[in-house]
């Protein structure tokens, strides 16, 4: 059989020199012994590696096994065994012969010794007894696996628990001017914060315009001067000149060769526009038409207008002069306070800036009522809400001894006189300022109780512990069965009862009194109707 090329063999520090090279002997599974250490002989090489991909039944016996070894120690030879059998690889290692999967894989230091690859890496393992080998392998895997189910998760526990609302009422001074908290002199920073409204003005159109009500008739009579007789159908348009009025024939018509023919029109519009003069009516639309002749002997009647109400000008100008008095309007103002609930805003301070829209419809068309879209931005001095909490904590020292405080839940509104110093951009203000506190709850604690536990078991512990009837446990990755045994991979997230109610962080537009989204004042002043939509941001 012919032998593989030679190949370097592995061979670490010296064991075997690095200029010596493995003869790979490739053994068929049918090979006898004797033919094996024949080859074994005749290799040029020191080192030589019978590779048996499925084994060999000669070798794989004890006799077989010991028979290559001594004639390779008289032959002064050393061998490997190269198999993916595994009788064949434990009769080698119970021989101490160096046995791999692969010839290139070959450990020449590690005879009968269990080699594990992991990647371009290679680990001895202990020359114990196969099976306790495979136990130790599953006890190291199982322990990585819990390890990193354990402690690689990260996890966030939302806690609802019973609050308290405590409140204070302090005199304060708020500026952009001041950088941060300043708890001895009650200075707090301030910065400038807005929102934009978009509104829908509507009111009762009070102008009126000419409006068709009844179409008017005429009858035509049609001159044939051709050879051929025509037939025009129903609906056939014909035009008045001047003015260019559309007609339709009303029924279908017959014209013989060199004779005429009456029929009756229709004008296609409305009102009075279609009472033409006798004789205005001259010509078909359609080319097809154009050698007859026709005319109206009489005036074309019937045609009646009606007055409908309609947009006037003067009913665009009364909803623009109404946008404008938003930018005074106290409720506008307040839009911004409801748009930032969380935010102490000093309503004083609030500017407005109107932009309105086209009215739709425009000015002259018929409609009984009129829109006009307007756009109110409303800025103003305000404490944002984190500077707020800053403020609730160490400011005013809401809450000490009274439990966690719960984020979120700050509030704050002006009870007295404001002054505002709007060259030096200070308001001072004495604010009434209120926040949620969790009595017996401690974050590290929390963090401490549910580590290592099930998601089951976290929300039975904050239950039963901490009062907590709703509870949110998000593990990263999802199929995690626990959480982390570190507490610095848990965060704790402390919220309010309230937040659970529906509704509860939404707040409901204001409309006017006597207007709603489907019907109209019933008063013809301009009045606030719809709002569309609001979006604020802070500058």
């Amino acid at each position: 059989m012919a032998e593989q090329p030679p190949l370097e063999s592995f061979v670490d520090d010296g064991e075997i020199p690095t200029e010596e090279r493995a003869t790979v002997l490739h053994v068929d599974r049918g090979e006898d012994i004797a033919s094996i250490c024949g080859r074994v002989e005749m290799a040029p090489t020191y080192a030589v590696i019978v590779w048996a991909p499925a084994g060999n039944r000669s070798l794989a016996t004890e006799l077989g096994i010991r028979r290559l070894l001594r004639h390779a120690e008289e032959s002064g030879k050393q061998v490997a065994i190269a198999t993916t059998s595994v009788a064949l690889a434990s009769r080698a290692r119970q021989a101490r012969i160096p046995v791999a999967r692969r010839p290139e894989h070959v450990r020449w230091d590690a005879p009968g010794r269990v080699v594990l690859r992991l990647g371009p890496l290679t680990l001895l393992l202990p020359a114990v007894g196969r099976f306790l080998q495979l136990l130790v392998i599953l006890v190291v895997g199982l322990a990585a696996a819990a390890l990193a189910l354990t402690m690689g998760p990260a996890a966030t526990v939302v806690v609802y628990p019973p609050t308290q609302t405590l409140h204070d009422t302090v005199l304060l001074s708020a500026s952009p001017n001041f950088e941060e908290n300043d708890p001895q002199r009650l200075r707090v920073p301030a910065a400038q914060v807005s929102t934009v409204r978009t509104l829908t003005l509507a009111a009762r159109t009070t102008g009126l315009v000419p409006v068709g009500v009844a179409a008017a008739r005429a009858q035509v009579v049609v001159s044939n001067p051709g050879p051929r007789a025509v037939t025009i159908p129903a609906g056939a348009m014909l035009v008045s000149d001047p003015g260019g009025v559309e007609f339709s024939l009303d029924a279908e018509l017959a014209v013989p060769a060199g004779a005429q023919a009456a029929g009756t029109v229709t004008a296609r519009v409305l009102g009075t526009a279609g009472n033409v003069p006798a004789g205005a009516i001259s010509r078909f639309a359609d080319p097809q038409f154009a050698t007859l002749q026709v005319s109206n002997p009489e005036p074309a009647a019937g045609g009646a207008n009606e007055d409908r109400p309609a947009v006037a000008q003067q009913d665009v100008l009364a909803l623009r002069e109404l946008a404008q008095s938003l930018a005074e309007s106290p409720t506008v103002r307040a839009f911004l306070a409801e748009d930032r609930p969380h935010d102490a805003v000093f309503l004083g301070t609030a500017e407005v800036e109107v932009e309105f829209g086209e009215s739709q419809p425009p000015v002259g068309t018929p409609a009984s009522v009129v829109l006009l879209p307007v756009t109110v931005r409303i800025s103003a001095l305000a404490i944002p809400a984190e500077t707020l909490e800053r403020f609730a904590r160490e400011v005013l020292r809401l809450g000490q001894g009274a439990g966690a405080f719960v984020p979120g839940t700050v509030r704050a509104e002006e009870t007295g006189a404001r002054q505002y110093d709007a060259d030096n951009e200070v308001v001072t203000t004495e604010l009434r300022v209120e926040a949620e506190f969790a009595p017996g709850i401690d974050e590290g604690e929390i963090r401490r109780a549910v580590r290592g536990k099930s998601p089951g078991e976290v929300r039975r512990i904050l239950r039963e512990r901490y009062g907590s009837s709703e509870s949110d446990v998000r593990l990263v990755p999802g199929f995690a069965p626990w959480l982390p045994r570190f507490g610095f991979r848990i965060d704790v997230e402390i919220r309010s009862p309230s937040a659970l109610e529906p509704g509860s962080e939404s707040s409901t537009p204001n409309r006017n009194d006597g207007s709603n989204s489907t019907g109209l004042p019933a008063d013809s002043r301009p009045r606030l109707r719809v709002e569309a939509h609001r979006r604020g941001r802070e500058r």
